[in-house]
């Protein structure tokens, strides 16, 4: 679908500006010329988003904040499941969008139980019924993450 697309929406939800900029360089890389990214940290700030716009793709980090740093808003707190709250809304509002978790942690939460990222895109599957096109671990200074990101998207 991705690959017949002439314009692409993509929601990229992440809180680290290393790992934002790593991510949104890369898909630059693979859609040249085609590709629209809203970047965001935080869940208040990705169900804005989603209440505003139709996305073809989302990146998504499983742990993100509950709100944006902003002076005067209070101290966002972590939230270890706040990626898996966006895939709720997502689904929620019934787009059609293809959602990647891209995480640097071994273990997704899912309802208080670590589960292997490498097991979550099942586990998302059986327990909520939401389709995830794929589950990946980020590494710092290692490409590897982009091969199984494209191996993907490719599919898409």
């Amino acid at each position: 679908m991705l690959s017949n697309t002439s314009h692409i929406r993509c929601l990229v939800v992440e809180d680290d500006p290393f790992k934002m900029e790593g991510i949104c360089a890369f898909l630059k890389k693979i859609y040249p010329d085609r590709l629209e990214i809203f970047e965001c940290q935080a869940l208040a700030s990705a169900s804005s988003l989603l209440g505003m716009h139709r996305f073809d793709l989302a990146i998504l980090d499983m742990s993100i904040h509950s709100h944006e740093p902003e002076a005067g808003a209070g101290s966002p707190f972590p939230l270890s499941s706040g990626g898996l709250e966006v895939l709720f809304e997502i689904e929620h509002v019934g787009l059609n969008t293809h959602c990647i978790i891209l995480t640097q942690y071994p273990d997704i939460d899912i309802e208080e139980i670590p589960i292997p990222v490498e097991a979550a895109q099942k586990e998302i599957l059986d327990k909520f019924d939401i389709r995830v096109a794929g589950c990946v671990r980020y590494f710092q200074n290692d490409d590897s993450w982009e091969l199984e990101v494209s191996s993907i998207l490719e599919k898409l």
